[in-house]
């Protein structure tokens, strides 16, 4: 009996003994789990602070120049509503109307100027010039004899 006691506090050693290593493996692996659960903490934790200090960084740059973009829009804005009702106040037709009378005047004085020139007699334009140009040219050779 004594020689079964010895035997089964034996076993009984040796199976404490494997669960005890087991433990300690399982333990390890979960010592090891732990610091890549840190290590990614911190990772995720320093990528956060990154995107928070670079949405601050965009925000203080970029705020002012939004600002003064819609500050420009809102100026623009006005004057386009400006200019419509400028535009809603022309009158577009009373314009044409008169257009149309500035052509036509146009039109007939440029006609009356036309039948003028065409009334001209060049030839006779033309000997009138030579014989101006005649009677001149012995003034001029007597006036370059003094020059």
């Amino acid at each position: 009996m004594e020689e079964q006691k010895n035997l089964t506090n034996t076993t009984d050693s040796a199976e404490w003994a494997a669960i005890m290593k087991r433990l300690e493996s399982s333990n390890a692996a979960q010592e090891r789990y732990a610091r890549k659960q840190y290590i990614m903490s911190l990772i995720g934790a320093g990528a956060n602070l990154l995107a928070l200090a670079l949405v601050l960084f965009l925000t203080v740059t970029l705020l002012p120049r939004i600002n003064s973009t819609f500050v420009g829009l809102n100026a623009v804005m006005k004057n386009v509503e400006s200019i419509t009702e400028d535009l809603a106040a022309v009158d577009i037709e009373g314009t044409m109307d008169s257009v149309n009378g500035l052509v036509n005047g146009s039109t007939d004085s440029l006609n009356q100027a036309m039948k003028k020139i065409n009334a001209i007699d060049i030839e006779k334009l033309n000997s009138a010039i030579q014989n101006l140009n005649d009677a001149i040219e012995p003034m001029a050779k007597f006036a370059n004899l003094f020059k």
